[in-house]
């Protein structure tokens, strides 16, 4: 049942996600407009502009931590910023990617991305060191169309110069989007085109741009995104690799990766109930309850646990019986808050239960959460209408009494 209410709730909550739209439109057309990148990814990640020791979904946003390495060859080394000196063959990616001049159009500076719900959409966009399209360094992009120099392309729709200078057949910028468990999509983007290798999207499903401009950029945009993977709370990360090089193996190459990653929030309550609020307890059925006598004291405990990865706010705890118990507001990862109630055992006393339940909503997602727990206790056995019940031994010391009496009365 609780994890049933946290599917539920998080469809309502990607619902209304749907229906917000973003906060500014993302046009892709090879330049970086203002404010065009502010927004975050969905799902509420943030901006960082240095790199993480370890990757956290709470710490990077529209201006990615990059994880440096080639296509299926990830590392543990992660940047802010892609170094000029990390192309050439894993695991070293000691290479300077420029050859003729300071630094290569092709060398990635930075990655960023963003997924918009509304229209279902992912937005790409990578810059570089240098100018784009501008693979050997040298500062222009020229004619010459021979190995690892720069050559404009023929005429196409990812090159948004209106000389149609660009990706020449010998560049190409690689985009791989993959899920476990959901197909890999491999788009390239080389001579002013793009194709999708894979199968998996279709032509009109993509849209590159490119301007080989000082300060252009690679943008494109993915539309179709839930129809071929996952999105959600909880679900599992979607990989976003990328490549920009020219053709072939050797200096030139340089990859680095980042994560969709989803959040995934979660709470537990644990209740006790105790006759002197020092022993706790943890009574799930009848038979496990401690026992009372008519109009003594009872305590309750009531431990939340965000069991869950983002932070929650807003919760609460509450109880069927004894209506509301606390406040507890914000709530980090791993972190517990114990909230406490007393009551009186009514006279007569009887056998009572009741459940305990914690309310929260995800920081980052936006999804609701709760869980529930309930509490048992009993009643001191009673004698029917005020007369001591007799236990075995006191009934023989009875019949041996009146016994010895009739023996007397007898003499």
């Amino acid at each position: 049942m609780k994890q049933m209410r946290i599917v539920l709730a998080m469809c309502a909550a990607l619902m209304l996600m749907i229906t917000i739209p973003a906060a500014s439109a993302i046009t892709v057309d090879g330049v970086i407009e203002d404010n065009e990148w502010n927004d975050n990814w969905a799902f509420g990640q943030t901006n960082n502009a240095t790199a993480a020791s370890e990757y956290d979904i709470y710490d990077v946003g529209d201006r990615l931590e990059v994880r440096q390495g080639g296509f299926g060859q990830d590392t543990t080394i992660w940047n802010a910023e892609d170094p000029k000196a990390d192309a050439g063959t894993a695991p070293d990616f000691g290479d300077d990617i420029a050859q003729a001049g300071d630094s290569s159009g092709m060398d990635l500076l930075r990655v960023y991305g963003h997924y918009n719900v509304t229209v279902d959409t992912f937005y790409g966009l990578a810059t570089v060191y240098g100018i784009p399209g501008d693979s050997d360094g040298d500062g222009n992009l020229d004619e010459n169309c021979s190995n690892w120099n720069d050559c404009n392309g023929t005429a196409g729709p990812a090159s948004a110069h209106p000389d149609q200078i660009g990706i020449g057949p010998e560049e190409v910028w690689r985009i791989r989007i993959s899920q476990v468990g959901s197909p890999t999509a491999q788009i390239e983007v080389s001579n002013n085109n793009w194709t999708e290798i894979n199968g998996v999207l279709d032509y009109n499903d993509i849209d590159a741009r490119f301007n080989p401009i000082e300060g252009g950029v690679y943008e494109i945009a993915v539309t179709g995104i839930r129809d071929r993977w996952d999105i959600g709370p909880c679900q599992e990360p979607i990989k976003i690799e990328v490549q920009g090089s020219v053709e072939g193996d050797g200096p030139g190459e340089d990859t680095a990766t980042a994560f969709i990653r989803f959040p995934c929030p979660d709470i537990m309550i644990k209740k006790y109930v105790s006759p002197d609020n020092s022993t706790w307890y943890d009574a799930q059925t009848q038979a496990s309850g401690p026992i009372f006598d008519n109009s003594s004291d009872v305590y309750w405990r009531y431990n939340v646990t965000n069991i869950g990865d983002e932070p929650l706010v807003d919760v609460n705890v509450t109880d069927n019986k004894e209506g509301f118990i606390c406040d507890i507001g914000d709530l980090a990862v791993s972190e517990t808050e114990v909230c406490y109630y007393s009551g009186t055992v009514p006279d007569p006393c009887v056998p009572y239960s009741n459940v305990g339940t914690t309310n929260g909503i995800g920081l980052v997602s936006g999804v609701p959460v709760d869980d529930t727990d309930p509490a048992h206790y009993n009643c001191e056995e009673q004698p029917p209408n005020g007369v001591p019940t007799m236990t075995p031994v006191g009934l023989v010391a009875l019949i041996g009494m009146l016994g010895f009496v009739a023996l007397r009365r007898r003499d």
